[in-house]
């Protein structure tokens, strides 16, 4: 089913016509995917995935996703991330260095944030892209007042744009990217 998946992933980001989320289309339809998983974690961000699923708003990518969710090792905050965001968000790396697939062109995966709250402004060298699977959440670019995103809509970042997140009344469940430079090193949280 993961196999499936990253098909349904890859199509969702090719359908946006963005040449960058075109290009992770092709990355995820060339990978070999394996049937060994680790076993899977439990993260306290977890316990909204069922009604992340469950939304009426939810990209056809979603249903796929949830035959899968509860088989994937899930991620919590990291050292990248301060304290102030701990247990709001988890994720999940599919395909990248270290992820269930590896792969050094690119990082793909899910990510999950709780209802209610503001992931801070932060940049990173490399490119992202986010594809919303659930949950209209407001996201923010250079500071710029934050704008409302509905499921199926691409968010795209470019190398150290400062972007941040905030959730309303729904979880947010989404596809995202990395390109370019991989390194989480360059990853850095903006003074608020």
């Amino acid at each position: 089913m993961l196999k499936e998946f990253i098909q349904d992933a890859a199509a969702a980001f090719d359908q946006t016509g963005h040449p960058v989320a075109q290009d992770v289309a092709s990355l995820l339809e060339s990978l070999e995917v394996s049937a060994d998983w680790q076993a899977p974690q439990k993260q306290p961000a977890l316990a909204v995935l069922p009604a992340a699923l469950a939304a009426t708003d939810c990209h056809p990518a979603a249903a796929r996703f949830a035959d899968i969710a509860e088989h994937l090792t899930w991620n919590g905050t990291s050292h990248l991330s301060p304290n102030s965001v701990a247990d709001i968000y988890c994720f999940v790396m599919i395909a990248g260095p270290g992820a269930m697939i590896e792969d050094t062109r690119f990082r793909f995966g899910v990510y999950l944030q709780i209802p209610g709250v503001h992931y801070p402004s932060h940049r990173h060298e490399a490119v992202e892209l986010y594809l919303p699977l659930s949950g209209t959440a407001e996201w923010q670019k250079d500071r710029a007042a934050f704008r409302p995103v509905t499921p199926g809509t691409l968010i795209h970042h470019k190398s150290y744009q400062p972007h941040a997140t905030r959730t309303l009344e729904a979880p947010l469940l989404a596809l995202w990217a990395w390109t370019g430079n991989l390194s989480l090193g360059t990853y850095s949280i903006d003074a608020d």
